[in-house]
């Protein structure tokens, strides 16, 4: 057998361990054990007749008693050196009932019940195809047999000398078919409650607490990928407290795992993006394209399972755009009550048979897994409050605590110091020392209280930010800092937003700390369709000449470490322009395409 076996269950894919394969093939020996040892038992009873098929399937059921037994010693004693597959047990079975029917008169036999036990076996170890498949075999064989112990087989007569009864053949045949479809149905719709469960308490698992809210959601989209065999995932979700709207997405490489889960917090105008109208239903598109144009062949369900017939309709071109090329997506409708609405999207699954199945199914995990992943990020939003709090408390403990006592003997140093005046010199000179410290340490106190109090910036609020920044950098260390720009709104997500403003304090940070500059600017702008943020100053400058792109930068290890990391994760581009002794300049580029929101 092989490590891990798949069964097809409305389109989806559900691996079954070796373990459980193997437990499936004890539990069917030992049934194998009790029928066999049944049919030999029959067999033992009837030794005095005189029939003529008693010698021949004494020693056929004999054998599969035997054969029984040492299937049961193996399988419980050294598995993985099973000889067999699954496959060719099943053979086993249908061979030895194919036979005992043949000795035993055929559609007449006794031992017709053979046939059951294979069509039991075949749905316990697979499902609805292979069942009926079964069945139809059976039938075939019985219909041979019937041909050949009425004789018309030159010699087949030797087996038995009944005749053939068409009525009971065909009565026979018609019992094999109905069970085998009934017990194949059942078996199917077992093991796809089966994979459900697995399913449902796979994803579950992933949403852990500890490992944080992009972590799990990394996990989740990654098992929903794997499950539905699709290639990207979209999820867009409406937090109905905040009236935010947020979208994930992710793509699956090669091996199977989930990367580039990327986030952004959408402007409430692009929420009718991708909850357009059917938004209450679960629908799985096909793509068409003909000489008379393109159109989407639309399965649909309502919140009850039930299809939806739908009137021939498009998808909104924003939503096009941002979902990007597809032949297949599957959707489905999030509603959490209070709490969150949403829908996600799965890109080009593979495999979809039972358009409506897989939609109902994947609506039921859906509604198992969500309320676990809503609960991690309630979670992470607790934690984010708390850190927020603490921070904020913090910065307000330094500023009426270290700050005030720092400036308070700063104010004492620089009094002393007058007071001295010429009585000695040397000492005044070490007062000034001391009070350019403490002053130094004053303005870096300051700017860690900046760093820790949260900082929530949109749109509308970057540019104010930005200059408020720039003043408070003059006042605080006397140098001359100008901000420049034209915008009054600049179109970037919340948190590319957070990210640029950090950007700016850094570098100006930087500025102050390690340049010995006079005088600052700093602008923004957006030139071809890029978001340019630039700091210049007057300082010492970089230790080296020229212009260096980002890739120069990471290739020499030179730059800011930080504001490389920032603008990396931004996904944008930074070029330093230094010449030493004169000056520097860093340009910042972000793309709005990848972080933009609508006006």
């Amino acid at each position: 057998m092989t490590a891990v076996r798949r069964f097809v269950a409305f389109g989806y894919y559900s691996p079954v361990p070796l373990d459980q394969q193997w437990r499936a093939e004890r539990a069917l020996a030992l049934a194998r054990l009790f029928i066999a040892a049944a049919a030999l038992a029959a067999i033992a009873f009837a030794a005095g007749s005189s029939d003529q098929y008693v010698p021949l399937a004494y020693p056929l059921l004999a054998g599969y008693v035997v054969f029984a037994f040492v299937a049961i010693v193996l399988l419980h004693v050294t598995p993985k050196y099973w000889p067999l597959s699954a496959t060719a047990m099943h053979g086993v079975d249908v061979a030895v009932a194919a036979a005992a029917t043949l000795f035993t008169n055929g559609a007449n036999s006794p031992f017709f019940m053979l046939f059951l036990f294979a069509l039991l076996a075949a749905a316990y170890r697979w499902g609805f195809a292979e069942t009926v498949a079964t069945a139809g075999a059976a039938v075939l064989l019985l219909q041979i047999e019937a041909v050949a112990v009425a004789g018309l087989v030159p010699g087949a007569a030797l087996l038995g000398r009944a005749q053939l009864d068409p009525v009971r053949l065909l009565m026979r045949s018609a019992y094999l078919v109905i069970a085998g479809i009934l017990t194949g149905y059942l078996a199917q719709n077992e093991k796809q409650f089966r994979s459900e469960v697995m399913a449902i308490a796979d994803i579950v698992g992933q949403a852990d607490v500890r490992a944080g809210f992009k972590k799990t959601m990394t996990a989740v989209f990654g098992t929903l990928l794997r499950l539905f065999n699709a290639n990207r995932i979209v999820l867009v979700v409406h937090e109905k407290a905040t009236n935010q709207f947020f979208r994930w997405d992710g793509g699956r490489s090669a091996d199977g795992s989930v990367q580039d889960v990327r986030y952004e917090r959408l402007d409430p105008d692009r929420h009718s993006t991708y909850m357009f109208t059917p938004a209450a239903v679960e629908w799985h598109a096909v793509r068409r394209r003909s000489w008379r144009g393109e159109r989407f062949d639309v399965v649909a369900i309502n919140g009850g399972g039930s299809r939806v017939k739908l009137e021939p309709w498009t998808f909104p071109p924003e939503f096009l755009t941002g979902i990007g090329p597809f032949r297949q997506l599957l959707a489905f409708g999030i509603d959490l009550g209070n709490e969150w609405t949403g829908r996600l999207v799965l890109v080009d699954p593979i495999g979809v048979v039972d358009r409506a199945g897989v939609l109902g199914f994947g609506r039921r995990v859906l509604r198992q897994i969500a309320p676990a992943v809503h609960n991690v990020y309630l979670m992470h939003r607790l934690r984010s409050a708390a850190t927020v709090i603490e921070r904020a408390r913090i910065a307000r403990e330094l500023h009426d605590g270290v700050l005030q006592s720092v400036t308070a003997v700063e104010i004492q140093v620089a009094a002393l110091s007058l007071r001295l005046g010429s009585e000695s010199p040397s000492v005044v000179s070490e007062l000034r020392r001391l009070d350019t410290i403490l002053r130094e340490e004053v303005v870096r106190l300051r700017e860690l209280m900046q760093q820790m109090k949260p900082l929530e910036l949109n749109p509308e609020q970057l540019v104010d930010g930005l200059a408020d920044f720039v003043q408070r950098f003059q006042r605080e260390t006397g140098i001359a800092a100008r901000f420049v720009t034209q915008l009054d709104r600049v179109a970037l997500s919340p948190r590319a937003c957070r990210e640029m403003a950090r950007i700016v304090h850094e570098a100006l940070v930087n500025v102050r700390r390690h340049s010995g500059a006079k005088n600052v600017f700093v602008r923004l702008a957006t030139v071809n369709g890029d978001c340019r943020l630039s700091i210049d100053d007057d300082g010492c400058g970089f230790p080296f000449v020229g212009r260096f792109s980002q890739a120069d930068l990471e290739a020499g290890r030179k730059g800011p470490l930080v504001i490389k990391e920032r603008v990396r994760l931004l996904g944008g581009q930074l070029t330093i322009e230094s010449d030493p002794g004169h000056g520097a300049r860093l340009e910042i580029a972000v793309p709005l395409s990848s972080h933009g929101i609508a006006h």
